[in-house]
């Protein structure tokens, strides 16, 4: 129970009563804990890819180690971010990251995850520099298909 979830289905409710025709997806949707540092997730846990039977392989770095951007907002950075891909279909099925500003860099994967963009694809985009979102590609780099 979100409220971004609720703003969504009310958009969804109002499109069917204008007429057109709007199917809900819950693919992509992100947690956020607004703490400090905020701790994001979207999508599958590794728990929850096993009981599904996907073949998942997952990747964590440290945002002080793979991000510059940390240096901006902290004189001792601190914070991880992790990826979980499905083996079989190369996509981001789950993603993690406890750090600064990570509801708003969590973003970057629930999109990944929605729209099931290839991992491929992924470790061709390019982040800006410096941003945390340096920090996901290189989780990406580290996963193992």
């Amino acid at each position: 129970m979100f409220t971004h979830v609720a703003m969504y289905q009310g958009r969804v409710a109002a499109d069917n009563i204008l007429g057109r025709d709007h199917r809900a997806s819950y693919d992509g949707i992100p947690r956020v804990v607004f703490a400090d540092p905020e701790i994001a997730a979207v999508g599958l846990t590794a728990a929850a890819a096993a009981a599904r039977g996907i073949a998942a392989a997952a990747a964590e770095v440290s945002v002080a180690d793979s991000a510059d951007r940390s240096w901006t907002y902290e004189r001792d950075p601190r914070g991880a971010a992790g990826v979980l891909a499905d083996r079989d279909r190369g996509v981001l099925i789950g993603a993690w990251a406890v750090a600064p500003l990570a509801s708003e860099w969590i973003h970057y994967a629930a999109l990944a995850i929605r729209a099931r963009i290839p991992i491929s694809v992924l470790l061709d985009q390019v982040a800006q520099y410096p941003t945390y979102t340096e920090a996901w590609h290189a989780a990406l780099e580290q996963l193992s298909l």
